[in-house]
C-alpha cells in the first residue's frame, strides 16, 4: 500500500506544518518548493496524493495539476488543491480543474484527515 504523500509548497512554512501533520497521521512525506521538481520526482515514483499549492511563482498548482491529469500514468495519484483561496467559486474551479479536494490554510488536524485519511499500516515483515 502506498503511504506517500508529496507536499508542493514556496513557504517553508506551510510545508513544515503539513509534514508534521501528515506524519503524525502515518504517511511518509516528500516535500518540494515548488511544482518543476514534483514533476520530475513524479516521473520516479508517485505518491499516494499530493497537496499541491495553488500560488506560486514558477508554476501555480492549476497548470501543475492539468500536466499531472494530461498524464494517464499519473491517473491513481489524487491531487489536493492547498490554499488559502477558499471562496466558493474558486473552490467549485479548482474541482471543475482537475483537483479531487481541496484544503484550505491554515491547515489543521481534522481537515487533512478529512480529505485523505491515516495511512494504511506498512507491510508486515516475513520473520
Amino acid at each position: 500500500m502506498n503511504r506517500l504523500a508529496f507536499i508542493i509548497d514556496d513557504s517553508a512554512v506551510n510545508i513544515a506544518v503539513a509534514r508534521l501533520l501528515l506524519q503524525r497521521m502515518g504517511w511518509t512525506v516528500e516535500d518540494f518548493p515548488s511544482a518543476i521538481p514534483m514533476l520530475e520526482r513524479l516521473g520516479q515514483i508517485q505518491p499516494a496524493f499530493m497537496l499541491l499549492d495553488i500560488s506560486m511563482p514558477d508554476m501555480g498548482g492549476e497548470e501543475a495539476c492539468r500536466r499531472v491529469r494530461s498524464n494517464p500514468a499519473w491517473e491513481d495519484v489524487r491531487i489536493i488543491a492547498y490554499t488559502a483561496h477558499a471562496l466558493e467559486d474558486e473552490r467549485q474551479r479548482y474541482l471543475v480543474s482537475g483537483f479531487d479536494d481541496i484544503v484550505t490554510k491554515p491547515v489543521t488536524l481534522g481537515s487533512l484527515a478529512a480529505a485523505v485519511g491515516t495511512a494504511p499500516p506498512p507491510p508486515e515483515t516475513a520473520t
